[in-house]
């Protein structure tokens, strides 16, 4: 995440709705200026185990890539699934694909349906 505090909540508020219980939430901060490591802290705090806050061994931005790598280094599940800050799931989505993983151990990955949503007015 970089300055991502405007939609941060959000996103992570759709992780912690899912109908799918078992997962856990690393946030890497890729040098943010912006209070969006504070609300991650918030979310580690009342979620412990569950939420995460990672940053470079730097504290600099080295781009979503790098920070990337740096979560999945960290990560320990089976299955990893990115969010971007601005990003929201729907409440089935890890229900459903890791159901589509497990019936079929071949997949590599997938890929699920993207809605892409716009909105004009600039206070929301």
């Amino acid at each position: 995440m970089f300055n991502g505090e405007k939609y941060l909540r959000e996103a992570v508020d759709s992780i912690i709705g899912q109908s799918f219980i078992d997962w856990e939430l690393l946030v890497v901060d890729d040098g943010s200026t912006d209070q969006s490591s504070a609300i991650i802290r918030g979310y580690e705090q009342r979620l412990p185990g569950k939420v995460r806050l990672l940053s470079h061994h730097d504290n600099r931005n080295h781009g979503i890539s790098a920070s990337r790598n740096r979560g999945l280094a960290e990560a320990r599940g089976a299955y990893v699934a990115f969010l971007d800050a601005d990003d929201t799931w729907l409440p089935e989505k890890l229900s459903e694909q890791v159901s589509i993983m497990e019936s079929d151990p071949a997949l590599g990955m997938i890929y699920g349906r993207t809605l892409i949503w716009y909105s004009w007015d600039e206070a929301a």
